[in-house]
């Protein structure tokens, strides 16, 4: 007696692929397609984690996938140092950073592009195939005919680098690792073996050689094919679809599960065999221990940027055990719930089984046959036992036919990395006087810069000093910049601007500015340049999108120059932010020197250029003011006035501002026609000049007497306070 065997291979009990193929199928199919595993396929986790080891294997893409991928070759990591700092007693600071090449097996078969890139989860290429870092890549497609990478070949011994032909592979020359904590991140790539979407009856085709013919209407969007075998590689496929493996003309045939064949049988029930009576067929209804409560499905999620995804069937029979399928494919969520609902009914149906004898005649019997019963049930035969004049059949039920088309499925919350553009680099370079948190010590040259789309990060900057140009790092976070919409007065610097109004304009709408309403004499109110003035700003209003309207002022902020001037519409203005102020060290450049400083972006063909004067602002003490000259019936002489600090902190319960000198003394000088005559030094803001010094220096009556009072600090002096007296 012959036993011919066919396990239904992803069919209605989900159970393993292949079994025992007896010699109607041929030694030679099962041995080749069918061959015992060495190791399982790919797993979803496994396309997640970036690996380097030796032996670990490439997949095969088909269709669009997101992959980690494989290093397959890297040169160590390469160091650089920077010194920065030093000068005047101060130690100086070496800063380290690396960088790297490498290069990253992506597909085991020629892809056509790939689209986006994320680096630890971050994007850091988007749809345009514009990069959000400084990056040069190469991609190697993986054709036959690809050359050697010069890269590759230019490190690698004569004759040793191989241009790896049928493996697609990209190259990252000279990475900057600066991005990623100075080490070498986790890559995943979306690759596009083709654009469109990717029948399933293409896919079995090409993985098996052309060995299984499918004939299946379901379509996905991508799948990574790996393991040791056909068999293997296939398996995930047919384990999770509702699908069927039958034998037409000796030739393996993968089918919809219960689409309708033109070979439906009838059985011929056997009652005696030699004389023997023979049972009747049986109906056997499984174990509820064997049927599960629900089907799930987790699989690559297209809508939520190839993330593993899950979903679940509906089905509220009975039983006892859950069904968890993992198929490395990327599917949307309406598609994934078509799927796990159509397996769900397929494994129901499949725990039915019917077992019986037909009598001989001259129609056979095939493992992967169709037949009804009496009750008008349809099976599908999966054993057959031939015996001396009957033919013993067990089969399993099939369910209707049912079309795997898009069901409502929820793909569930998903935040992907922003893809924006990146835009024009624009910046403001100006010497800063000494705001809060700056350093009383220093000059502060400071350079603001941002972008004119979102996406922009930093910038790369260039310095020279009497022509001579050197690297000086990159650009500090983005700053909120823009242009005003309106015209705005000249006003008294003594007093706040509460009548003026300016509305503003910023690059994009990400840019934002926090609202507030207060005084702009508060500690924390926020300190603006505005087309070279440093204004104070009390009151800011949201208008909607980019715009926003700022009102109470206090103007002339730090200015050596008592004077508030006009602007005109469309002027620039920056808002004074730490994280957004790149410092030019003084070792850089001199006080008095002019700088000039170029700035280039991701997105910018040519560099961006800007003129300053280092002032030094941040350390020269500010003139005093509200100055005023008695002179007495005597002839004696007082000046009086107020000092004024370098540092602004705001102004609270009209306290003075603190002293940032070493100590309060002034120098104070007496003119006639445009000529010295003396010179004092006092540590307070008052002076008194008798009528015999004046006699002494032999000062006229009715002579135009000229005092001029400058703040002694402790790096420079102030500009002069100018008092004049007949």
């Amino acid at each position: 007696m012959a036993t011919l065997v066919l396990t239904a291979v992803g069919s209605a009990i989900g159970g393993p692929i292949g079994g025992a193929i007896g010699a109607f199928i041929g030694q030679q199919i099962d041995a080749e397609i069918f061959a015992p595993p060495a190791r399982q396929g790919s797993r979803l986790k496994e396309l997640a984690v970036q690996t380097s080891s030796y032996g670990s294997q490439i997949p095969g893409i088909f269709g669009a996938m997101r992959v980690a991928g494989t290093v397959i070759w890297s040169t160590d990591l390469i160091e650089q140092r920077t010194k920065s700092g030093g000068g005047k007693g101060r130690p100086s600071t070496v800063n380290y950073s690396y960088r790297v090449s490498l290069a990253v097996a992506l597909s085991s078969r020629p892809i056509a592009r790939i689209g986006r890139i994320w680096a630890d989860g971050n994007l850091i290429r988007g749809v345009n195939d514009d990069f959000k870092i400084d990056a040069q890549m190469r991609v190697h497609e993986g054709q036959e005919n690809q050359p050697r990478d010069p890269l590759l070949a230019s490190a690698e011994a004569h004759g040793q680098c191989p241009a790896h032909r049928g493996i697609a592979y990209v190259v990252f020359e000279d990475l900057q690792l600066a991005e990623f904590g100075n080490r070498i991140p986790s890559f995943t790539f979306e690759i596009f073996e083709r654009d469109e979407p990717l029948a399933l009856s293409a896919l079995l085709t090409t993985v098996s050689n052309g060995d299984i013919t499918t004939q299946s209407g379901l379509e996905i969007i991508g799948f990574a094919v790996a393991g040791a075998s056909v068999r293997e590689a296939v398996a995930p496929i047919l384990d999770s679809c509702p699908l069927e493996l039958v034998v037409c003309d000796s030739h393996l045939v993968i089918r919809d599960v219960g689409v309708q064949q033109d070979f439906v049988h009838s059985i011929d029930i056997a009652v005696e065999e030699n004389g023997r009576a023979l049972e009747k067929p049986k109906h056997a209804m499984p174990p509820a221990a064997n049927i599960p409560v629900h089907v799930s499905l987790r699989y690559y999620d297209a809508e939520r940027d190839y993330q593993a995804g899950i979903q679940q069937s509906n089905s509220d029979a009975g039983g006892r055990s859950d069904m968890r399928l993992e198929l490395p494919a990327v599917l949307r969520a309406g598609a994934a719930k078509a799927i796990v609902e159509a397996k769900d009914s397929d494994v129901r149906y499949a725990s039915h089984v019917w077992s019986g004898a037909a009598a001989a005649s001259g129609r056979s019997y095939r493992p992967g046959d169709h037949f009804r019963t009496a009750d008008n049930r349809k099976w599908q035969i999966s054993e057959v036992e031939v015996g001396l004049g009957t033919t013993y059949i067990k089969a399993k039920a099939l369910p209707k036919y049912m079309a795997i088309g898009a069901l409502a499925g929820e793909a569930g919350r998903h935040v992907p990395s922003a893809d924006q553009p990146i835009g024009q680099t624009r910046i403001l370079a100006f010497d800063l006087p000494l705001v809060p948190g700056g350093d009383p010590h220093k000059p502060t040259l400071a350079l603001f810069a941002a972008g004119t789309e979102a996406g922009w990060k930093r910038a790369a900057i260039s310095l020279s000093t009497d022509d001579q140009w050197t690297d000086f790092g990159t650009t500090a976070l983005p700053a909120v910049m823009g242009n005003t919409q309106n015209a705005m007065g000249a006003h008294h610097p003594f007093l706040l601007d509460k009548a003026s109004m300016l509305d503003i304009v910023l690059l994009h709408a990400a840019m934002n500015l926090a609202t507030r309403d207060t005084s702009p004499l508060a500690v924390d109110a926020p300190i603006f340049w505005i087309d070279g003035e440093f204004v104070r700003v009390g009151r800011i209003v949201a208008l909607g999108g980019k715009s926003y309207r700022l009102s109470r002022f206090s103007r002339a902020v730090s200015s050596s120059v008592m004077h508030a001037p006009a602007h005109a519409a469309g002027a620039q203005i920056v808002l004074i932010d730490a994280p957004s102020t790149r410092i030019i060290s003084e070792n850089a450049y001199q006080v008095g020197q002019t700088v000039t400083l170029d700035a280039q972006g991701l997105g910018d063909v040519a560099p961006v250029t800007t003129v300053v004067v280092a002032e030094g602002m941040a350390i020269t003490p500010l003139p005093p003011v509200h100055g005023r000259v008695v002179k007495d019936g005597s002839g004696n002489f007082d000046l009086y006035w107020k000092r004024r600090s370098r540092l602004d902190l705001g102004w609270v319960g009209g306290v003075d501002q603190a002293q940032a000198e070493d100590q309060e003394s002034y120098r104070v000088g007496l003119y006639i026609d445009d000529g010295m005559l003396r010179e004092w030094t006092v540590t307070e803001n008052y002076l008194h000049i008798s009528a015999s010094e004046m006699d002494a220096l032999g000062v006229l009556q009715n002579s135009l007497v000229i005092f001029k009072v400058q703040q002694i600090g402790r790096f420079a002096q102030s500009g002069p306070l100018t008092l004049g007296l007949n």
